[in-house]
């Protein structure tokens, strides 16, 4: 089982398209695979759920903002995670079997975690107290993504917001979606930053160059001597071989009517064929048997 981060400082480098991606094709092998939408964009869960799906979840109050206030609950059980899913909408069904593909999806309410947090902070008598109660109910997700899934991935806001913080903590590694561009890799920098500064365990699974046009000399550029390790992009994580490209199938994906397609279906065989070789790159550096 893994749990891997989506992330990347600098927005608009593709998170969100290269991890619904990346989880719609391990469900097409036959993973159990949980997608956690940690964006208040909310642009994972809706191209999983369709959009009456995301707005089912945030009628139920059924999202990651509501999961994560009710984890601050003193009568928080482990037996609730489940409430907050929903299948995706393509999801690979085996008869008797529980869908391969789950979404737990965001909520713009999620900035108002940090409020529930202080409210919650109020019931304890120190502040140490309080962080050992949230490390126990950590533990519990864990646990829970553990049992559940064999893989769970988190899309993230360019942000180190708290929710990412708090999903960083139970999380085994990071992907860094870039455009091979100077501001793509400096918000990816950025990032290396944060996450040593804040001493976090996490560890760094690889940079995945997408957006990429092979028109763009820089792009070619940039990612030639990435994988030569030429400084000073030597300290980035070590690139994918596999590089998504700025296509159009990649873009219609995100249409409204692509979201009850099979993974083939969706993204065409061709770009369904270099996520699938992404795919066994990543269990590759997972240390798994692809």
């Amino acid at each position: 089982m893994a749990v891997i981060l989506f992330i990347n400082l600098k927005g608009g480098v593709a998170k969100t398209t290269n991890a619904v991606a990346v989880a719609e094709c391990l469900a097409s092998m036959g993973k159990r695979t949980l997608l956690i939408d940690a964006d208040h964009q909310c642009m994972a869960g809706e191209l999983l759920l369709g959009e009456e799906g995301q707005m089912r979840s945030e009628k139920r109050r059924t999202t990651l903002h509501d999961l994560l206030a009710a984890m601050l609950d003193d009568e928080f059980s482990a037996r609730q995670f489940n409430a907050f899913l929903q299948p995706a909408v393509s999801a690979p069904m085996v008869e008797g079997e529980p869908p391969t593909l789950m979404v737990l999806p965001c909520s713009s309410r999620i900035e108002d975690f940090s409020t529930n947090m202080a409210k919650a902070k109020k019931g304890y008598h120190d502040t140490a107290a309080f962080h050992g109660q949230l490390a126990k109910r950590k533990a519990y997700l864990r646990k829970w993504l553990d049992e559940s899934f064999d893989y769970t991935l988190i899309d993230c806001p360019p942000s180190m917001a708290l929710q990412v913080r708090t999903l960083m903590s139970v999380a085994d590694s990071y992907v860094i979606p870039c455009v091979p561009d100077r501001l793509a890799v400096r918000g990816a920098f950025a990032l290396m930053d944060r996450i040593r500064q804040a001493r976090h365990r996490i560890q760094p699974l690889g940079t995945l160059w997408s957006m990429y046009r092979v028109q763009v000399s820089l792009h070619k550029k940039i990612v030639i001597h990435a994988a030569q390790r030429q400084a000073p992009l030597d300290v980035l994580p070590e690139p994918f071989f596999t590089v998504i490209p700025n296509a159009t199938k990649i873009a219609e994906s995100a249409e409204p009517e692509m979201a009850h397609l099979d993974f083939r279906q969706k993204y065409s065989p061709q770009i369904a064929q270099l996520y699938e070789k992404l795919c066994l790159e990543i269990l590759e550096r997972l240390g798994r048997n692809p």
